[in-house]
């Protein structure tokens, strides 16, 4: 494994950082890292458990039937507020 990376970026994305760093007042290279950060620690974290549980027990809920569930439930909520 490489003790570090090089990321080349193209000039439209090169802008976009400059701007989104300076408007959180850091460098550039600052903002990439934090972004980077955040990204494996938040996007990876919860899909990463949830491969580990699925592991560990083999149990999994199919996605569509959750989200109409979850809808149902919203829906009854909303209704019992009227």
């Amino acid at each position: 494994m490489a003790d570090g990376a090089d990321i080349h970026l193209d000039p439209e994305r090169t802008e976009r950082l400059r701007v989104a760093a300076e408007a959180a007042g850091v460098t550039p290279e600052a903002f990439a890292l934090n972004a980077i950060d955040q990204a494996i620690d938040d996007d990876w974290a919860s899909s990463l458990a949830a491969l580990e549980e699925y592991e560990r027990t083999g149990v999994s809920y199919d996605a569509e039937e959750v989200l109409t569930k979850f809808q149902a439930n919203i829906e009854m909520r909303l209704a019992q507020r009227k």
